[in-house]
């Protein structure tokens, strides 16, 4: 029994660092029947047991059309605890996915990821559920770790926990400390059934090819599996470029600083007197090393309201306004095009350059940078 206590004092941990589970939540487990999601039906059932929180726990299976479905085996296990496996249909995805399938040999997993989450979402609602469980453990958050620094080029992985506004429901992750060689020992001393998975895809991805280059890496460095998951949310020591990351406009002092950390986002409300953001996007405006203005912006219905273009002193403002603003409309340009700029400053510039539209001044962002460029 000490292979279940290790993983329910890893979901204990995670419970109270990420506010996983609160009083009368009723949360979904998605099942696809493997040994991640069976383990943590089970760890789930015995931690509403001994838990200080009320919840309810309901295990969903997704019948997604492939060959061979049969929950029988695990039907049974589940059942065997009390609880219903309600079987969810959505045989169409397979159809989808194999519409999709480009090279006739490999199913798109990023649009099966996709799917797989919209109709958890719906069969969550279909039970009353607030809340959905996925398995993914502290390998998979690893894993897609290094996948999105190889083939994405960004430092991210998934949440812990994620709140969809838009559906009114919060996905949790309680594995996520837990390492899968734990749970497949955990899962083989119980005897817990599982399923052989009917993805035509299963192994043959390029997750798979990851992992096997990382498992490669720990037989040498043992230590690196556990300094990859403690660098995750290693905070304080947490040190890339954005510090020193600027936008520079050529033939000046100038520097535009986007608001990425914290020690930026105070000296934008301190320049203000503010004591909140207002704003989705804040930048800070340099000369040299002394800020002389900020602006910032929304986007709205793929419009950007440029909300804000300060400059304290006046002499700065006249001096380097111009300059400013067709940097930001390069920038910008460059970052989103096509996008519709509006502000509703009434300053000199926009009156000439910019069309009337109601209240607010209006620019186009699209075709070829060259446009832009000509224009400044």
């Amino acid at each position: 029994m000490s292979e279940i206590k290790k993983i329910l004092a890893c979901i204990r941990t995670a419970d109270k660092r990420f506010n996983l589970i609160n009083k009368k939540d009723r949360i979904a487990i998605g099942i696809s029947g493997g040994k991640d999601s069976m383990l943590l039906f089970y760890a789930l059932h015995l931690y509403s047991k001994f838990s200080f929180v009320d919840f309810k726990i309901v295990p969903i299976i997704i019948d997604l059309g492939f060959d061979n479905f049969n929950p029988k085996p695990i039907l049974d296990f589940i059942e065997s605890f009390g609880y219903k496996l309600e079987v969810y249909e959505a045989k169409d995805v397979y159809k989808i996915l194999l519409l999709n399938q480009k090279d006739k040999s490999h199913l798109p997993c990023s649009i099966c990821s996709k799917m797989k989450k919209a109709i958890i979402d719906k069969a969550a609602k279909k039970f009353n559920c607030n809340k959905v469980a996925f398995a993914h453990h502290a390998d998979d958050a690893i894993e897609t770790l290094f996948l999105n620094e190889i083939k994405g080029g960004k430092i991210s992985t998934f949440s812990p926990k994620m709140f969809l506004t838009k559906d009114e429901i919060t996905f949790i992750r309680p594995l996520i400390l837990v390492f899968e060689n734990d749970i497949s020992k955990t899962v083989k001393a119980l005897n817990i059934p599982v399923l052989e998975s009917t993805c035509p895809a299963n192994k043959k991805t390029e997750r798979e090819e990851i992992k096997i280059l990382l498992n490669q890496l720990y037989k040498k460095y043992p230590e690196a599996r556990q300094n990859f998951l403690n660098m995750i949310s290693n905070y304080d020591n947490f040190q890339l470029w954005d510090e020193y990351e600027v936008r520079h406009i050529e033939n000046s002092y100038i520097t535009l600083k986007y608001c990425r950390n914290a020690s930026d986002i105070q000296k934008f409300l301190n320049y203000h007197s503010l004591s909140k953001l207002k704003y989705d996007y804040n930048y800070l405006i340099f000369l040299k090393e002394k800020i002389i203005g900020t602006f910032a912006y929304n986007i709205e219905n793929n419009e950007l309201i440029l909300k804000s273009i300060y400059f304290r002193n006046k002499n700065m403002e006249k001096l380097y306004f111009e300059p400013v603003i067709k940097e930001i409309e390069v920038l910008l340009f460059e970052k989103y095009n096509p996008i519709i700029l509006k502000t509703t400053a009434k300053l000199k510039y926009f009156k000439e350059n910019y069309k009337k539209e109601g209240q607010y001044y209006v620019l186009q962002l699209s075709g070829k940078l060259s446009k832009i460029l000509r224009k400044n």
